[in-house]
């Protein structure tokens, strides 16, 4: 499945505005995907960091950031748990 970007005109944000337009993207792009999956009863694809950064409409290495930003979360909710 290809997932293409909406087209957006490139506008000045602050880091917050990006943050939180990166965040309904990702979210739009999960339930979209779920629900092709459901459709088609195809298994969830894997995306590349530059194929959800260009969805996105950011770089492969802010969704690397992201990432890396949910990871530390993660990990500290489990140590936290123990």
């Amino acid at each position: 499945m290809k997932v293409q970007r909406k087209s957006t005109e490139p506008s000045k944000e602050t880091p917050e505005q990006q943050d939180a337009r990166i965040d309904v993207m990702l979210g739009s792009m999960v339930v979209e995907t779920a629900l092709w999956c459901l459709r088609t009863g195809q298994d969830l694809p894997c995306f590349t960091r530059q194929q959800i950064g260009d969805y996105c409409g950011c770089s492969k290495e802010t969704i690397r950031r992201i990432e890396e930003r949910a990871l530390c979360e993660i990990k500290g909710q489990l140590t936290k748990s123990k």
